[in-house]
């Protein structure tokens, strides 16, 4: 199997973009990934070998530090495959998780992370709900929000994005702003529509609506960690037919 070199390359560039955790996890989608982006590289007959070993969790293996032997006498157990063969996946995982790469691993783990508490961050946001009324009526409404944060407990924040930074510590800053854009923008879209159906005979005064729509919302960030710094917006109500 003379492409082994290609896997390790692949493999590696998989999980500094997507962490380790794929490869227990969802073995089947790095099996596609790999048959998708190697361009003939690798073929088929290795990437099937490299999805079961996978499934098999022989990468774990070589993790943790086994032996070319013990991992060659698994892969045979495991998978009924000739001596040469297990060799050759084993040679492959050990060239993985050689001493150079975990190094590197190890230094760049929560690098992203600690690079975006650095800076301040800013997100705008639009909105969109219907305010309707005891009489039936129903109105759209819009709203617009401009909030910058910074982060002013990296302890809190780490400790919101546990699951995300463990499935992959390797996020870049622009990962995890595009992590918490998505939950804040959950969170405002949730706020407006709660807003909006607060009361059906006075309509919603969106002047207020950053602050008094949002306070929960906002308390919910800075226990996140996140310190605001600039929280602003305004909104509209349509009453043409």
């Amino acid at each position: 199997m003379d492409n082994m070199n290609d896997v390790v390359e692949f493999l590696k560039d998989y999980i500094w973009k997507n962490g380790f955790e794929k490869l227990s996890d969802d073995p089947f989608t790095v099996y596609k990934a790999m048959v998708k982006s190697s361009d003939g590289d690798i073929d088929f007959k290795t990437a099937r070998l490299v999805l079961v070993t996978l499934m098999s969790k022989t990468h774990e293996m070589a993790r943790k530090g086994a032996s070319t032997d013990e991992i060659v006498s698994h892969i045979q157990s495991e998978h009924c495959l000739n001596k040469k063969t297990a060799k050759d996946i084993a040679s492959m995982y050990m060239g993985l998780f050689n001493d150079e790469n975990k190094k590197s691993w190890k230094e760049a783990k929560d690098a992203g992370f600690e690079k975006f508490c650095e800076f301040e961050w800013t997100i705008e946001w639009d909105g969109r709900c219907d305010w309707h009324t005891k009489h039936g009526g129903s109105y759209p409404c819009i709203a617009d929000a401009s909030l910058t944060f910074a982060v002013g407990d990296k302890q809190k924040l780490h400790s919101h994005l546990k699951s995300e930074l463990k499935a992959n510590p390797f996020l870049s800053e622009d990962d995890i702003y595009g992590i918490l854009l998505k939950q804040i923008e959950d969170d405002l879209d949730r706020d407006m529509q709660e807003y909006c159906d607060a009361d059906d005979y006075y309509e919603p005064y969106w002047e207020e609506f950053v602050g008094n729509g949002t306070y929960e919302s906002e308390a919910k960030w800075k226990s996140w960690g996140l310190e605001i710094v600039e929280f602003t917006g305004s909104g509209d109500i349509d009453f043409e037919p």
